[in-house]
């Protein structure tokens, strides 16, 4: 039992010494190809255990080596072919009589040249033709003594090198032949002698080139130093006689930039000129039109402007020569000639614009056309805006149905100077500012009074169809209501100044609008007056014919009476007289009452609003006085305010609420109410507190929010 506990104990002592691992040799499983199943079956089949498998043994030799890929490696991190396959595929190409190609091989190789490819490797110099020392002292090159013979430390003997070609037939190894040195050595000197050869037949054409370069430098040094004398003399002449200068500069040097030192030649003078210069008494052409002559000199190419009063002469010169480059202004930046003119001439013509009457624009007009040819764009530009706010400003201020004066008086003028949107008629600038008093004032005026002033102007503003659109909508209704409730037709006393009122906007109006007028308002109270006439029986006929002639050759003349409208009414009134004449006597009672066919309306005659028809005649109300709110009205409506009734009551008078506004959005403003002929604003501190307020800016004022 001791002798098993031995045994046992030491069967089961352990050791703490760390053996090396070993590594287990890698099974490619030929060992099994000897003995077991598979062999027995290959050797069934004709394997005889040497060669590929098969009968002919074009199988492969050697069993498939599986090759590990890394657990977190992709394709690539090992080769994808093993050994096995390379071998296989080695030994079957010569089994064929071919050349084995390995494909990483051919990779790299292809990968090497297309590198080389890109760095774009020079390809290999031919060689250069072999010389003897004969043939390179023949040349002209003088060789050593000690190079024209070499010592043979291989053999001791001594090799004269006249005999020895620099580029042999036979290389002989650098480490070990001291003929390889010498030949080298020669070679060298041979390229040196070639490069020094080619550089000495350069040197004349370089000499030439070096001495042409110093005669431009002391060209432009000559010129150079006589545009100085010159800009110097011209500072201390008078600006007409700096001009003329300048002008024979250019003349003498066409390609040269010359703006900077022209603009510092003429800027003291500029200033001298407008130090107390008034722009509206005196527009300075003379100094204008140096400026237009003095374009390309003082103004740099890329900013010139294009005009067509003057053309230099020389401008065909600089044509046909080199133009001298000049340092390009950088986008943002302003040229010497635009900092004299923004700095002198603006700020005058600026102030005198703020001075200036706008009903007075000759003067303003003169001066702009004769400097804007030579005012750079942006300046031009700045003086126009201006010009345009203070006309803008005028004609809100005017009043059609106040002032006398039209504002086509000065406006007119300004029209090849506004811009595009300023001309639109139905836009938001000048002109449809005009056609909305226009339209106002054509709503209200007193027509007894005649066209307003200007109207004629009007029509070349606004267009023949704009301004006949305007009148057929807002006159030619009223002139239609002013015919039926003022016209009336008496034999015995007529009036004709409702007439003479219609007439008065002939030409303003078409011929076919005024017939249409008088078909529907006058022929059919005259017929009236005519059938009551012929049904009396005090009637004498020569009486009624002589009335209607003189209605017809003396009152509408020949060019009313032509028309298809008019002409239709005369012949109505003839038919009633046969009529009268036919009943002689039974006129009195069977006479029947005329009737005004109306005629169709043909493409040149307007279309009226309802106002225009063919009711019968009645009696002529009277006007309705416009009301201290209807004032109110019209004053917001010029002034461009809001008036919006609030639905709400004054607690005290129970008078209606209105708010007046200059907001849009119809907020803010004043509150008011109407009392008589008063208007009572509310203070905005104190809102129990209702002011007195009349009609003018300081309403305009609490309307705006200030």
């Amino acid at each position: 039992m001791d002798a098993d506990a031995d045994a046992d104990g030491q069967k089961r002592k352990r050791t703490f010494r760390q053996e090396p691992k070993k590594k287990a040799k890698l099974d490619d499983g030929s060992a099994k190809l000897k003995s077991g199943f598979g062999a027995k079956l290959l050797a069934k089949m004709g394997y005889t255990g040497e060669g590929g498998l098969g009968r002919e043994g074009e199988g492969i030799s050697e069993p498939i080596q599986v090759v590990m890929r890394g657990t977190k490696g992709g394709v690539g991190i090992v080769a994808e072919k093993s050994e096995q396959q390379r071998r296989e595929e080695r030994r079957k190409a010569e089994a064929n009589g071919e050349e084995y190609v390995d494909t990483s091989e051919e990779e790299r190789r292809k990968k090497k040249q297309k590198k080389a490819k890109a760095k774009g490797e020079a390809p290999t110099a031919a060689p250069r033709p072999k010389k003897t020392v004969f043939e390179m002292e023949a040349a002209g090159m003088h060789v050593p003594l000690a190079l024209q013979s070499i010592i043979d430390a291989t053999t001791g003997a001594s090799t004269p090198t006249s005999g020895v070609s620099l580029r042999g037939t036979h290389v002989v190894p650098f480490e070990t032949s001291l003929q390889a040195r010498v030949r080298r050595d020669l070679n060298s000197f041979s390229e040196a002698f070639e490069e020094l050869q080619i550089e000495g037949e350069a040197i004349p054409a370089q000499e030439w080139a070096l001495e042409k370069e110093l005669e431009a430098l002391e060209r432009q040094m000559d010129e150079a130093e006589d545009m100085r004398s010159r800009l110097q003399s011209l500072r201390t002449t008078s600006f007409k006689e700096a001009s003329e200068g300048l002008k024979s500069l250019r003349a003498a040097y066409p390609s040269k930039p010359l703006h900077r030192e022209s603009v510092a030649v003429i800027y003291p003078h500029f200033s001298d000129m407008i130090a107390s210069w008034s722009p509206l008494d005196d527009a300075l052409e003379d100094a204008a039109a140096a400026f237009t002559e003095l374009a390309d000199v003082i103004q740099p190419r890329s900013r010139r402007i294009s005009t067509q009063k003057y053309t230099h002469p020389s401008e065909a010169l600089v044509a046909r020569t080199t133009i001298d480059e000049e340092e390009a202004i950088k986008r943002g930046t302003t040229s010497s000639y635009e900092t004299m003119m923004l700095k002198l001439w603006l700020p005058m013509v600026s102030s005198a614009v703020t001075q200036w009457d706008v009903k007075e624009p000759h003067p303003m007009v003169h001066l702009l056309e004769t400097w804007t040819p030579v005012l750079p764009p942006f300046v031009a530009k700045r003086v126009l805006e201006q010009v345009t706010r203070k006309l803008s400003t005028s004609v809100h201020d005017w009043n059609p149905r106040k002032f006398k004066r039209s504002p086509h008086t000065w406006l007119v003028e300004w029209l090849p100077y506004l811009r595009p949107s300023d001309l639109d008629p139905k836009g938001t600038g000048l002109v449809s500012e005009v056609k909305r008093k226009l339209r106002h004032a054509l709503q209200s005026i007193d027509l007894s009074r005649g066209p307003l002033a200007g109207m004629e102007s009007w029509r070349k503003v606004f267009g023949k169809a704009e301004f006949d659109h305007l009148l057929t909508t807002h006159l030619v209704p009223r002139l239609a209501a002013y015919l039926r409730d003022n016209l009336q037709v008496n034999p015995a006393e007529q009036d004709l100044a409702p007439l003479e009122a219609v007439f008065a906007w002939k030409g303003l109006i078409s011929n076919q609008t005024i017939g249409e007028l008088l078909r529907a308002q006058f022929f059919p109270k005259f017929l009236d007056i005519i059938h009551q006439w012929l049904s009396s029986e005090e009637v004498v006929f020569g009486e009624v014919d002589k009335w209607i002639e003189w209605w017809r050759d003396e009152i509408l003349k020949a060019d009313i009476n032509d028309l298809p409208s008019v002409a239709a009414c005369w012949d109505e009134v003839y038919t009633l007289i046969n009529q009268a004449l036919d009943l002689g006597s039974a006129r009195l009672t069977d006479l029947p009452a005329p009737r005004v066919e109306s005629a169709r309306a043909s493409p040149e005659t307007p279309q009226f609003s309802k106002s225009v028809n063919m009711e019968a005649p009645r009696p002529a109300p009277q006007l309705d006085e416009m009301t201290f709110k209807d004032v109110v009205e019209e004053y917001c409506a010029e002034e461009n305010l809001l008036m919006i009734p609030l639905r709400e009551a004054h607690d005290t008078t129970g008078l209606p609420l209105f708010r007046i506004t200059a907001s849009a959005s119809g907020k803010g403003g004043a509150i008011a109410y109407l009392k008589g002929d008063i208007l009572w604003v509310q203070n905005k501190k104190d809102k129990s507190v209702w002011e007195p307020h009349g009609l003018d800016e300081a309403l305009v004022a609490k309307a705006e929010g200030k």
